[in-house]
């Protein structure tokens, strides 16, 4: 799958209204996991998504950050997004007094998972949960 692809494919999931949308959510989604996933399991996520994905999967220490939970999982994802409005669930537009909430967050975060585990064989799914941070664990599975 191409880079093009996977992003259409999480664009499609998550009902995004633009490409740039949906890449936001996956580069997030990326760069929280580059921060939790050791060394091995970041290499095969690495090995199974597109060339130009891999980018955002470069963690910033040497070693997987203990400390990083599923609050600040989320917050990576909702941060490279613009929090002055969320989707409006009963029109379909933005509601601009809005704030993004946790809900929000996981179903972005839901939208590309669900993209990434098409890419992994299920031992492999099982692998990267098992290492992903609580809470985190069980919106990866039943993304």
């Amino acid at each position: 799958m191409d880079y093009a692809q996977f992003l259409r494919e999480v664009r499609e999931n998550g009902c995004f209204v633009s490409n740039d949308e949906a890449e936001a959510t996956v580069v997030s989604v990326l760069m929280a996991m580059a921060e939790v996933l050791p060394g091995p399991q970041l290499e095969a996520l690495s090995s199974r998504l597109p060339p130009e994905a891999m980018v955002y999967l470069r963690r910033t220490g040497s070693e997987p950050d203990p400390l990083f939970d599923s609050h600040l999982f989320l917050g990576w994802v909702v941060s490279g997004l613009d929090a002055t409005g969320i989707r409006d669930k009963t029109i379909g537009g933005l509601d601009l007094t809005a704030a993004y909430s946790g809900e929000e967050a996981i179903r972005r975060m839901g939208c590309v998972f669900s993209a990434l585990k098409r890419q992994l064989e299920p031992s492999q799914q099982q692998e990267l949960a098992a290492v992903l941070p609580e809470e985190v664990d069980a919106w990866f599975l039943n993304a």
